[in-house]
């Protein structure tokens, strides 16, 4: 697959063999692109794509070594799902959905996640919401959580669910929070319900399960922003360092409407100046210049801000609090800049854009569904200027 922005530092490189996870995905590239419009319409990703990308080893990309994982970085696992986005948004939100959230799990006592999660390997599939939608009452052994949670992406079945949850009538943390927790189970243990008919992502499946008064065990769970027993640098970052994830949606949506439009630009004539085609435009050119360089710059944000924190786990420290804001701010500034750059897109489509076949149309829904997420309306841009002003750290 041919982009723009194939000479931005993340493309040019990434030194991504073809054994390593990236080279092996380039391989599912053009399918995914070419069974985009069959995902949407069936609402699910094709279940032999799901099962090319297991093999390739994203659902274990950044899971540690240790454990039968690729332990890829933060920046490296968000390239993976930036190419994949770029050829369709549903399956790079599947993957990045899948693939990080196994960073909610890191509080789970080590001796559960190493022996009864991945004692026989790491390629699992995971869904789930850590959103505490479920109230927990503790008995002896565990809790028997009932509840009710929304967008749990991932069309397949998993090997485990996610799912946060409030304990009831337990005393506030220290700061004042609620007892806020997450659960590990088997998907035999909720039901799925078909709530998923929405406006981008529509391949995600990315619909509500419940639980009536199930028993989860004790080992089986752990604090939502508790300590870290995963081995691996990436699971010593902050609370919420899956961000970066999202970003790379965003910018491989992009990154596939340029694309698009560079197709549109060598055929499409205007209807009231036929003997040309808009890409001679100079007005036309102008603007898709402006719209390619502020898409490179999100990608150097991401690279740039991603790298800075990850950098700091790998040395086993924790990052500044203008170089966390830095990053989680980037991520609301990505999704809503990414939001602004594909209307614009899309204006420049013309009515070509409009129509069900054209992916423009299918991208530019995609990232508008992206941009809704708490992960760019999290505040952490307000954030950032009162670090910036002196006023706020990392507690």
């Amino acid at each position: 697959m041919t982009t723009l922005l194939e000479s931005t530092p993340s493309r040019s490189h990434d030194h991504a063999g073809e054994h390593s996870v990236l080279g092996r995905v380039r391989a599912h590239l053009p399918e995914i692109a070419a069974r985009s419009a069959e995902a949407e319409a069936a609402r699910a990703v094709p279940a032999e794509i799901i099962a090319a990308l297991r093999d390739a080893g994203v659902f274990r990309m950044s899971l540690p070594r240790a454990w039968g994982g690729e332990q890829l970085g933060l920046v490296e696992s968000a390239r993976v799902v930036r190419e994949i986005s770029e050829a369709d948004g549903s399956t790079g939100w599947t993957v990045q959905a899948a693939s990080m959230a196994w960073f909610f799990v890191r509080s789970l006592p080590r001796e559960t996640l190493e022996t009864e999660v991945f004692g026989d390997g790491a390629d699992l599939l995971l869904r789930g919401a850590i959103a505490p939608k479920g109230r927990a009452v503790p008995v002896e052994g565990g809790y028997r959580l009932s509840g009710r949670w929304p967008l749990a992406s991932g069309s397949f079945t998993p090997d485990w669910m996610l799912a946060g949850f409030v304990v009831e009538g337990a005393p506030p943390l220290p700061d004042g929070r609620p007892d806020l927790r997450i659960a590990l189970l088997r998907p035999g243990q909720v039901t799925f319900l078909d709530t998923w008919d929405a406006v981008g992502l529509r391949a995600t499946q990315s619909t509500d399960f419940t639980m009536d008064d199930v028993f989860v065990p004790e080992r089986f769970t752990g604090p939502l922003t508790g300590g870290n027993n995963i081995p691996a640098p990436f699971y010593d970052l902050p609370y919420t360092a899956t961000g970066a994830s999202h970003d790379a949606v965003v910018i491989g949506c992009l990154e596939g409407a340029l694309g698009d439009l560079a197709e549109l630009a060598a055929t499409k004539r205007p209807a009231f100046n036929p003997g040309v085609v808009i890409g001679e435009d100079p007005v036309f050119q102008e603007k898709f210049a402006e719209l390619h360089l502020r898409t490179v710059a999100l990608s150097a944000l991401l690279e740039q801000t991603g790298r800075t924190v990850m950098d700091r786990a790998l040395a086993g420290e924790e990052p500044t609090p203008a170089e966390w804001f830095g990053y989680t701010g980037s991520h609301q500034h990505i999704h809503h800049e990414g939001s602004r750059i594909l209307n614009e897109i899309m204006t420049l489509s013309g009515s070509s854009g409009l129509y069900s076949g054209n992916p423009i149309q299918r991208r530019w829904r995609d990232v508008r569904c992206v941009s809704q997420h708490v992960a760019g309306n999290n505040g952490s841009l307000r954030r950032l200027g009162a670090v910036l002003a002196g006023r706020e750290d990392l507690r």
